[in-house]
């Protein structure tokens, strides 16, 4: 299956603060300076999951574009429809608390432009992608198999466009709060809507319920972009919803208990936690 990813690609500075009575000025103990933006980190896991990746999105003409290009080269995505346009390249600034909790300041730069997207790929799944950019796609090729994630600026600034499109989707991915701003603003539903209750775990609309991995907590930044590569993962293999909740519920596991949004582990390490728990990988 010929699989691409479209979205946000961002340089991510993740600043891990440590809690102080100063009310002016604060101590960071320790940053990180890394790939992100929802496709990245979806794209990365998937990779790492031994699926063949084609990452589709924009970063700008400055040296963090340069810097982004080489890091997702580094994870053997494929690159070739990502586009370098002018302008800035998406950054996060995250602020992590000593809990692992974290709260984001987004610049989207380059993520906003209305680059195209190319056809010929048998799923896609659009991360952080504006509901009119895919509309136009979907207009212009057809209707084609995709999932979504509008993330939360997405979906809080555009829900009407978002309720329409996920009404064309075949997998919605939301968190809760999410999920509560939109819910009433569809006007039809996908196949499936799968929410993310962080420590709880995860579930689909209307199905199953699956419980949340223990876990110890260093960083959240990018479990809901893993937890959505563990549930495809599964989903295009054919795996029943459990089964494609668990996997995701796992990956996410994995990366809360590391920092930075896609945090290095090998595909024998997902393995031998899979086996462990009798969630099926393969």
């Amino acid at each position: 299956m010929k699989i691409s990813i479209v979205g946000n690609v961002n340089i991510d500075l993740s600043a891990f603060i440590s809690e102080s009575g100063n009310n002016e000025e604060n101590r960071i103990s320790e940053m990180s300076f890394a790939i992100g933006g929802s496709a990245s980190n979806t794209s990365i896991m998937l990779s790492r999951l031994r699926k063949s990746i084609y990452l589709q999105g924009a970063v700008g003409s400055d040296l963090f574009g340069e810097m982004a290009l080489e890091l997702l080269k580094r994870e053997g995505l494929n690159t070739d429809y990502l586009l370098k346009l002018n302008g800035k390249t998406g950054f996060c600034f995250s602020a992590i608390s000593e809990d692992g909790q974290r709260h984001l300041f987004t610049y989207r730069g380059v993520n906003e432009k209305a680059y195209p997207i190319e056809d010929g790929f048998d799923f896609y799944h659009f991360g952080g992608v504006t509901p009119d950019q895919i509309e136009r796609f979907i207009d212009k090729t057809g209707e084609v198999r995709f999932s979504y994630n509008p993330g939360g600026i997405v979906t809080f600034e555009k829900t009407t466009g978002v309720a329409a499109i996920a009404a064309r989707c075949e997998v919605l991915f939301v968190n809760e709060s999410e999920w509560n701003h939109l819910e009433h603003s569809l006007t039809g539903e996908p196949k499936e809507i799968v929410v993310t209750q962080g420590a709880r775990g995860s579930k689909i609309k209307n199905g199953p319920e699956e419980a949340a991995f223990p876990a110890k907590v260093i960083d959240t930044t990018g479990a809901g972009d893993s937890f959505i590569a563990g549930f495809l993962h599964a989903y295009l293999s054919g795996k029943d919803p459990v089964q494609c909740l668990k996997l995701g519920n796992l990956l996410a596991s994995m990366v809360v208990s590391r920092p930075g949004a896609s945090p290095a582990f090998t595909y024998n390490e997902v393995s031998d936690l899979a086996n462990m728990y009798h969630v099926y990988l393969h």
